[in-house]
């Protein structure tokens, strides 16, 4: 006889348990996706239209949870975040679908109260780490029984959310399942892109603000679609980040970016000068070595580094990222410019300066938005201009759309600019015929003319001591006439490159009305205080520092100080900074008689220096034919050697010193029965020319302080005189 065990009852029970540990998720202990979509579908059939809400639970910051407190720690969180849902839908089905998403099936009641309760609760679980949970709320209508649809319509909704820091949930749009496709559509469709060449490249200008000549262009990717036309960059590129295709698109863009290098040779003169800007995303430094490929692409084509500019934009960067900053450093190193891009569209701008190196800073097109209506976005482009170039980064601003605002951008020294004022986006072919053809009315700057109006350009026209580089100008505060002028060999190539409204200011104070009308007179040469100031030009070309000299001009005793910037090989010209001032205008009070007898002053001497027997030297009037030299050396017997050293012949320096010294002077008043001493030295200027000059020394009292003026005259335009003899007159 054979005997048989039943065990059916035990094969149930472990059947039973098999199935239960496969509809819960093993760290929280709800259901897992797999049972919430096969219970939520019996739920649905019995559930009246619009009586069952589905929510979609997305925790924003759960890795960096993750890296703080471990996966320990992580789970502990997940865990607590199940019993929230738990206990505000005790009646719901509650799902973990995966890592930190979580899924309800609850009643339509009570809704919005509920989902605020869940998320402040999350919130409030860590006080060292505020953690954000975003949800999607979908009501399915009636008919509306597939799942796997609802979770995904649900999912839409809190996606539309994510980012968004002051909306906790969103609710399913119609809408959103067109992006859905849309979205797939870009994915599954880049390759083909790429291959047929639906995605465009298209150029918008950008321009030197000084001169109004287009500096370089900016590459665009345009996708035009046979099936949805033009697709919109901003959605495409979103698409192409989140599926880690960006590179792909960024490579492709700097490739047919070259290829156009050679195909814009046949569009005619200006084209050959092109600079074209292209972006990168954070993530090409992520996907592949950036580097490596733009320099292959780079090299393939024989493009140099000069013609491609890299714009990074700022939402890119993070302050811990030493990965990027290598990268930007390898790029700059290597020649390229690197652009911060949509600078002031993040949070943390500021920062991201005073962390990485850029050559140019694009300013977000929304300061420029209510730029008529708000007084507020002047101040603020105002000081972003000031501050950086204080940190040696040039300026761009981007969405220039009318004539007030160019030139608002042009007074304010924002060397760049770009938008529809200028031109739109467009294509190669339109883009050539519009700014190469004759009677453009855009022309290219010259290549080799770009670090020239860099230098211009850099020089800070909103800074209190523009003619001082930026380290010496460190906190200093004043106002003054400024201008930039441009002159190359002869006089009949002067004019204004820039001038401040002060400098305007400071031409209706002495006379005159327009800069049109100064440069006429100027260039006329008819004036000493033009033929002054032509040849104080040429001092500070040649010297490379800051030059000054004194001037009268209708009426009004002035100073003008001056540098030079930078020279333009192509042009041969040079760039000046200017800075006059009306000292007649600063002290009304004092009347016209002291104004005559200064001028009288001016008419005969070329220089006045006062000297104390304390040791301090201090020049009070220049013309343009010598430096001041107090300036460098401020005691007596420094400038005295200094002088003499640079403008005294060789032979004559000794008894020019043994001149002005200035102890036992009441002793050598006796001897020469004068109140004055006199004496003859051959003397340079700054342009090399020999001249003989009378050297008077006229002592006085001064607050019971010896001391001494110094007058200096040409002798009448003589360089030699035979009767004359050198050194100090005894009688």
């Amino acid at each position: 006889m054979v005997m048989s065990v039943d065990n059916s009852g035990n094969e149930s029970i472990i059947m039973k348990e098999f199935i239960r540990k496969n509809q819960k998720d093993e760290v929280t202990g709800l259901f897992n996706m797999m049972y919430f979509m096969e219970d939520a579908h019996y739920l649905l059939c019995d559930a009246a239209d619009g009586n069952l809400a589905f929510l979609y639970f997305d925790i924003e910051n759960f890795k960096e949870y993750n890296l703080k407190y471990g996966f320990q720690g992580g789970n502990k969180f997940l865990r607590r975040v199940a019993g929230i849902l738990q206990d505000t839908f005790p009646d719901g089905i509650l799902a973990r679908l995966n890592d930190d998403h979580f899924m309800a099936a609850v009643k339509n009641q009570n809704i919005e109260q509920r989902m605020e309760y869940v998320r402040k609760s999350v919130y409030d679980f860590d006080q060292n780490m505020a953690m954000e949970i975003k949800v999607g709320l979908y009501v399915p209508a009636a008919g509306i029984q597939d799942i796997a649809l609802i979770l995904d319509r649900a999912k839409l909704a809190c996606e539309s959310v994510k980012g968004i820091y002051d909306k906790g949930w969103g609710v399913f749009d119609a809408s959103f399942e067109e992006k859905l496709r849309l979205k797939n559509y870009i994915v599954s469709n880049f390759y083909r892109a790429l291959e047929h060449h639906d995605i465009e490249i298209w150029y918008q200008p950008e321009i030197r603000t000084m001169t109004r000549q287009v500096i370089g262009f900016e590459a665009l990717a345009r996708w035009n679609s046979p099936e949805h036309g033009m697709i919109p960059p901003n959605i495409f590129i979103d698409v192409l980040e989140s599926a880690h295709l960006i590179h792909k698109l960024d490579l492709y863009v700097i490739r047919e970016v070259c290829e156009d290098f050679r195909r814009v040779r046949e569009h005619g003169q200006g084209w050959q000068e092109a600079r074209i800007s292209v972006n990168l995303s954070r993530l090409d430094f992520q996907l592949t070595d950036i580097f490596a490929n733009v320099e292959h692409i780079r090299q393939e084509y024989k493009v140099g580094c000069d013609r491609l500019r890299l714009e990074v934009t700022e939402s890119a960067l993070t302050m811990d990222d030493s990965n990027l900053m290598e990268q930007i450093a390898r790029f700059r190193a290597a020649g390229y410019e690197v652009w911060m891009d949509d600078f002031g569209s993040g949070y943390s701008s500021l920062n991201t300066l005073k962390e990485y190196d850029f050559d140019m800073i694009k300013l977000d097109m929304r300061f420029l938005r209510d730029f008529g209506t708000n007084r507020k976005s002047g101040i603020i482009i105002q000081s972003l201009v000031d501050m950086a170039k204080k940190i040696g980064m040039h300026t761009l601003a981007e969405g220039v759309e009318t004539e007030e605002q160019y030139e608002f951008l042009k007074l304010i020294g924002c060397e760049a600019c770009q938008g529809y004022l200028f031109g739109k986006p467009q294509p190669l072919a339109p883009a050539a015929n519009a700014y190469a053809k004759q009677g453009a009315t855009l022309t290219f700057e010259p290549l080799k003319s770009s670090e020239y109006y860099q230098q211009v350009s850099g020089i800070n026209v909103l800074s209190s001591f523009p003619l001082r580089r930026e380290e010496e100008s460190a906190g200093c505060i004043s106002q003054l006439p400024l201008a930039i002028v441009e002159q190359g060999l002869s006089r009949d190539t002067f004019r204004y490159l820039y001038a401040n409204h002060s400098y305007f200011d400071y031409l209706k104070s002495i006379g005159m009305d327009t800069l049109e009308a100064v440069v006429t007179r100027y260039q006329s040469g008819q004036e000493h205080m033009d033929r002054m100031m032509e040849r104080l030009l040429v001092r500070c070309c040649q010297s490379g520092e800051e030059e000054s000299a004194d001037f009268s001009i209708n009426g009004n005793l002035g100073t003008v100080r001056c540098r030079h910037i930078a020279t333009d090989p192509v042009r041969d010209v040079h760039a000046y900074v200017v800075a006059p001032a009306n000292l007649s205008a600063q002290r009304p009070h004092e009347g016209i008689d002291m104004h005559a007898a200064f001028w009288h002053i001016m008419g005969i001497f070329t220089r006045i220096d006062f000297l104390s027997s304390t040791g301090r030297a201090e020049n009070i009037y220049i013309d343009e034919t010598q430096n001041r030299i107090t300036t460098e050396d401020e005691s007596v017997r420094g400038s005295l050697e200094l002088y003499a050293e640079r403008y005294i012949v060789p032979e004559e320096r000794g008894a020019f010193l043994q001149f002005y010294d200035l102890k036992d002077l009441a002793k050598r008043r006796e001897q020469v029965k004068r109140d004055h001493f006199t004496a003859f030295f051959h003397s340079r200027n700054d342009a090399g020319e020999v001249r003989l000059k009378i050297y008077l020394l006229i002592p006085f009292q001064l607050g019971g302080v010896d001391c001494c003026l110094s007058c200096v005259r040409d002798m009448d335009g003589v360089s030699t005189l035979e009767q004359v003899r050198t050194g100090e007159v005894m009688d």
